[in-house]
């Protein structure tokens, strides 16, 4: 089976075995998009609808949403093949005010490693020394700022209604185990902190995310993943692709020898004021990340090639980065501001030279992400 992605201006062709029939893959499609309800459904709509099949019969077959599928109606919605999904810095580290080592998303959350098993999310908004609005201690406990209280053994994944996706690690699969380490990623960029169980230290910020995060998610398979969702403080359980509802509770199961998380079902739901403006670059990274973790774990890929289809984001993601800069520039005449310069000082020549290094620095991690893919799929 062979199918065309087009994200922006990038277009590739692949051919792989998936081992389904189109039958099948159409309902898995779908019913996942039917099962989305709000989560990301107005990004997801326009890439579903530039997600073509061709299953061998010369007859392509385009996947669109079903009839209810919510549209974003208020919104013009964007012509993909005359514009780039916008396309922005994934993660911060060690932004202003906050902990040595904390580490800040695009849609404005914040995690901090506080060390000896701690570490804290706080939503946008969130200054330093407030209370954090979910705490994650000792063999896990978790204390979400309403008072929910919770725990789990197993490293599992925590993911942000801007994309975000946090994998922590713990001691153990059994018992009562403790955070080891935490891995970051946010459109392209990735974070890797360790020794969140005594003196924790953050890595700068690699620019593999998109690559980590779908290798990630393919050697994982069946790892337990728990959405932030509701007003900022209630978890969803997902596991095994299926959503549980929101965590009510946990006890410590004799049988399985960890933690069982008990919920109640509920259908996933999140304030929208949550979730990055429609056509902000953090909305673009959004968007990218809800459709790899979908690619990567519905498909049953294997890691490399899961990995693969990474580097492909990575590319279109470089791509509208580049021209975005090179629009920036181009509101400028002359290398150092021209006459927008002279007119109003030196701010706009400052401002300049920012657009071309961002554009030439676009344009070889744009270059070395196509390398990397052509790589992968031509040779």
């Amino acid at each position: 089976m062979s199918f065309d992605m087009s994200f922006g201006s990038f277009n590739v062709n692949m051919t792989a075995s998936f081992g389904f029939t189109s039958a099948s893959f159409n309902q898995t499609v779908m019913g996942s998009f039917s099962s989305l309800g709000n989560v990301g459904a107005a990004q997801l709509f326009d890439f579903a609808s530039s997600f073509k099949l061709n299953l061998g019969n010369d007859r392509p077959m385009y996947i669109l949403p079903p009839r209810d599928f919510p549209q974003p109606a208020p919104v013009p919605r964007p012509d993909i093949g005359a514009s780039g999904t916008p396309a922005g810095k994934g993660l911060e580290k060690n932004p202003a005010g906050w902990p040595e080592g904390s580490v800040r998303t695009a849609g404005g959350y914040t995690v901090v490693p506080e060390g000896g098993t701690n570490w804290s999310i706080y939503n946008p908004g969130a200054k330093p020394g407030d209370k954090p609005d979910t705490r994650i201690w000792g063999d896990p406990h978790v204390t979400e700022k309403d008072g929910g209280k919770w725990d789990f053994t197993k490293s599992s994944d925590f993911v942000l209604p801007d994309g975000t996706r946090i994998a922590a690690q713990t001691s153990s699969e059994k018992g009562q185990s403790v955070t080891k380490g935490l891995d970051i990623t946010n459109g392209a960029d990735h974070v890797s902190i360790t020794g969140v169980d005594g003196k924790p230290q953050t890595s700068d910020v690699k620019h593999d995310g998109y690559e980590w995060r779908a290798q990630h998610l393919a050697e994982n398979p069946g790892r337990d993943t728990y959405k932030l969702g509701g007003d900022g403080d209630d978890w969803f359980l997902v596991r095994n692709g299926q959503n549980q509802g929101e965590v009510t509770g946990a006890h410590l199961d004799n049988k399985t020898g960890r933690y069982e998380q008990e919920t109640n079902g509920k259908a996933y739901n999140v304030d929208p004021n949550l979730r990055p403006p429609f056509g902000s670059d953090a909305w673009g990274n959004m968007l990218r990340n809800e459709s790899i973790d979908y690619i990567s774990s519905q498909f049953g890929l294997d890691p490399y090639t899961a990995r693969n289809i990474g580097e492909m984001f990575h590319a279109e993601h470089s791509t509208s980065q580049y021209f975005q800069n090179l629009e920036k520039l181009s509101a400028y005449t002359g290398p150092f501001g021209g006459l927008f310069g002279l007119a109003f000082g030196w701010q706009g020549a400052f401002d300049a030279v920012s657009g071309m290094s961002d554009a030439m620095n676009s344009l070889a991690d744009l270059h070395a992400s196509q390398l990397g893919f052509r790589g992968a799929f031509l040779y």
